[in-house]
């Protein structure tokens, strides 16, 4: 997507996490627009070696037992996962349940894309591929987001909602056949980016994240990590886009593709 309109020359990439190699190079548009732009922008710094090292301090329990914070019956499906996996409980249990969810989505996400391979996978995911052009080209970079507030975010889901979310990935590696909603469409997804269908992610998504049963803390999800970071990031793209300069801004493609309730459409109403 181009942005227009501001002192700034500005180009959007909706990014997916995971990838195929079919998906590269990118098409001549994403070359021409990385190689004119000064300044690289990312949602958050995730990678750097100070990045982290705050993620693994926020990540480590300060106080009682993962075990009485989820309750024996959840804690023993943890448990019967990481047996399966083969990871260790002692690491599992010094950590907040926000960070065991995501320390089990890498597993979730082989399970779904029917793939042995994931570290592969994730390796060829947009952003993964769009950092590795700019550090090529020694192109600055600026993120959206601290890592603060991104933390933030998934420490304060309800405890319900953490427990929603576990026990998806829980049952999904357990049988992968549990997938729902745009989860269980992710081995669709790097054809559907390849082919620049953004309105199937989008429809994917808003058909199935009300969960039926569940919709409470779908809505919860979405409305901490989309509506209030949606409106959030715009806020700091105009900022850039009143600076001046030349930008090339790679975000979650959900962030952008939503019909309403998107960066874009922020974008649109400034």
């Amino acid at each position: 997507y181009r942005v227009t309109g501001g002192k700034a020359e500005m180009t959007l990439l909706g990014s997916i996490h995971v990838g195929s190699q079919d998906m590269y190079p990118f098409g001549d548009a994403v070359q021409q627009a990385m190689a004119a732009a000064d300044t690289f922008v990312y949602e958050c710094d995730t990678s750097s070696a100070e990045a982290m090292d705050a993620v693994r301090t926020r990540m480590r329990r300060t106080g009682g037992t993962l075990q009485a914070e989820l309750g024996d019956a959840l804690y023993a499906q943890v448990s019967q996962v990481c047996r399966q996996l083969g990871i260790s409980m002692q690491g599992i249990d010094v950590l907040k349940p926000w960070a065991v969810i995501n320390t089990l989505a890498v597993y979730t996400t082989a399970a779904e894309m029917g793939t042995a391979d994931v570290a592969q996978a994730l390796a060829l995911g947009v952003e993964r591929q769009v950092q590795a052009y700019a550090a090529e080209q020694g192109k600055k970079a600026v993120y959206l987001e601290t890592l603060a507030e991104q933390l933030d975010a998934l420490e304060g889901f309800s405890p319900a909602l953490q427990r929603y979310l576990l026990q998806s990935e829980c049952d999904v590696i357990l049988n992968p056949d549990a997938a729902r909603g745009l989860d269980a469409s992710i081995g669709q997804w790097p054809a559907w980016w390849r082919d620049g269908d953004a309105a199937a992610f989008a429809d994917n998504y808003l058909g199935s994240y009300l969960q039926t049963g569940f919709e409470q803390v779908c809505a919860e999800y979405h409305d901490t990590l989309v509506t209030r970071r949606n409106a959030a990031m715009a806020e700091r793209l105009e900022t850039l886009l009143v600076q001046g300069g030349s930008y090339f801004v790679t975000v979650g493609l959900l962030h952008l593709a939503l019909p309403e309730d998107s960066i874009l459409t922020h974008l649109q109403e400034k």
